[in-house]
């Protein structure tokens, strides 16, 4: 069943050596920046479409945000332009502080495979351009925070115990001790992500964030294995709320739905629940679909239709 360990992502701060690092403000080098990238990418042999960021609506923004394979911070770039793979695993977002940003995304949590999908992706665009390195440093990018690897792993966790019993900031010292940062993006959801990107290679921080989030698991395990020993009835309470709203839900968005999804997988290791845990891997596919494809063949309005699909899952339907 789908929990604990959610997805992973992994991000790569890229710039051209030769252009100034200001694409995010100047409109001739995000010219050229984005130029570089679609040549290299055509060159590559795989499908890309093009978002030209200024006309992305902004709940398609929201989703790609939120796999992380696109940037809140860049959201001001005069000229910034995505090239999203077809599969919507991959993405290369143009001109924004860095003049590249190679975004790999994984449903299953597999960072080592973000990375490696994130690495090729990075070789390929160094076609049109050599990328700024330094021999001590490693590669250069705007905030000195970034430099190094100019790497990001992140991996999005099921906290719903740590997060009831108010344990998250437990769990962020643990993060913290690792090199890691932890904050809560709601309805029990983690988002875990390296802090530090110089002193260690690429593979080594996505695995040393792999094997960080493996200890914030476990802490999530042995919370709820503490609280199925004393029968909390504030944990089946969760549970049996968020079962009753997902089943009779008219309108639901996609953030509820994921808090609801977060209740019902901790009343499955928690106690005996009416629904099974190929019932929450189905609810989860829904709650992860995209809005064009939730909505195709749909004339009802998103909410109204991902409340539809998840009540037919609770009914034997979808």
């Amino acid at each position: 069943m789908k929990d604990y360990m959610l997805d992973a992502a992994v991000v790569l701060r890229r710039n051209y050596a030769d252009l100034p690092f200001d694409a995010m403000n100047s409109e001739e080098t995000a010219r050229r920046v984005n130029e570089r990238a679609m040549v290299a990418l055509e060159r590559s042999g795989e499908s890309y479409a093009y978002l030209p960021l200024s006309s992305l609506p902004a709940d398609r923004r929201e989703e790609l945000e939120k796999c992380r394979l696109l940037s809140p911070d860049d959201r001001d770039a005069v000229s910034g332009a995505a090239y999203l793979r077809m599969d919507e695993k991959a993405c290369v977002e143009t001109s924004g502080e860095d003049h590249l940003l190679i975004a790999a995304y994984d449903e299953s949590g597999n960072a080592e495979e973000c990375l490696a999908t994130a690495e090729a992706i990075a070789q390929s665009l160094e076609d049109t351009g050599r990328m700024a390195r330094n021999d001590q440093y490693g590669f250069l990018t705007a905030k000195p925070c970034d430099a190094g690897t100019g790497q990001r792993v992140s991996i999005r966790l099921n906290m719903p115990m740590t997060t009831l019993v108010r344990q998250i900031p437990a769990a962020v010292k643990v993060a913290g001790a690792s090199g890691m940062t932890l904050r809560s993006v709601g309805g029990g959801i983690g988002l875990l992500e390296n802090r530090l990107t110089m002193g260690m290679s690429g593979k080594e921080l996505a695995a040393k964030t792999v094997e960080c989030a493996r200890k914030l698991c476990a802490l999530e395990r042995t919370l709820r294995w503490r609280a199925k020993e004393r029968k909390d009835i504030n944990i089946a309470d969760k549970a049996w709320r968020s079962y009753a709203t997902a089943r009779f839900a008219l309108r639901m968005s996609k953030n509820e739905a994921l808090q609801l999804w977060s209740g019902m997988t901790l009343g499955m290791s928690v106690g005996d629940m009416p629904y099974s845990e190929e019932t929450l891997d189905r609810m989860w596919h829904i709650v992860q679909m995209p809005q064009g494809k939730l909505m195709q063949d749909s004339n009802l309005q998103p909410e109204v239709e991902r409340a539809r699909r998840i009540r037919a899952v609770f009914s034997g339907g979808e």
